[in-house]
């Protein structure tokens, strides 16, 4: 067996190590740099606005629009470039904690200014359906407190209503979390 071996061990070529090859380092070119893309070329990627983007673009299809909508839902809340709305009709804050003031609207409040008025807008809807619900339970119930914070909260998110008004829903659906009121 040890001679099986040995002649073997002899047959074998023996291991060599070979070093590899080094690699040649980009030899550097005195002189000016690149020159930089012509942002005045329309055509040229450097020149593709966001919202225009070519069919050929790196831009996701999902992002191509985002350029006229930066910053997303906060634009409707930001004033900037929108005409000034006329304010709406504001209310004592002592008169309106008291009860003797609507808040907003025709329902928006302790009250109502008269049987039959049609709501001034969502928001006011939402007031009159609270309104409604308290008279269909026969008593403050918390679920009508639950349902005018989730319909106001909806008209403060509702793009297209004047920020004031969607102010206003904001602070109704705040303020329904903690208003008075019975379990049924």
């Amino acid at each position: 067996m040890a001679a099986l071996l040995l002649l073997t061990a002899r047959e074998a070529p023996a291991q060599t190590t070979t070093e590899a090859p080094a690699v040649e380092a980009e030899e550097v070119r005195p002189g000016p740099p690149p020159p930089l893309p012509d942002l005045a070329d329309s055509h040229g990627r450097a020149g593709e606005p966001l919202n225009q983007p070519g069919p050929n673009s790196g831009i996701p299809r999902a992002l191509r629009g985002s350029a006229d909508r930066a910053g997303g839902p906060a634009n409707d809340l930001t004033p900037v470039d929108r005409p000034d709305e006329p304010p709406l009709p504001q209310a004592d804050l002592a008169q309106v904690l008291a009860g003797k003031a609507l808040f907003h609207g025709n329902y928006c409040g302790t009250g109502q200014r008269g049987e039959g008025l049609p709501p001034t807008d969502d928001l006011d809807a939402a007031c009159l359906r609270h309104d409604a619900c308290f008279d269909a339970a026969g008593h403050r119930s918390c679920a009508c407190n639950v349902r005018l914070q989730r319909d106001a909260a909806a008209v403060s998110e509702r793009p297209g209503l004047p920020r004031q008004v969607r102010e206003r829903a904001l602070s109704v659906a705040q303020a329904a979390e903690v208003m008075a009121c019975q379990a049924p």
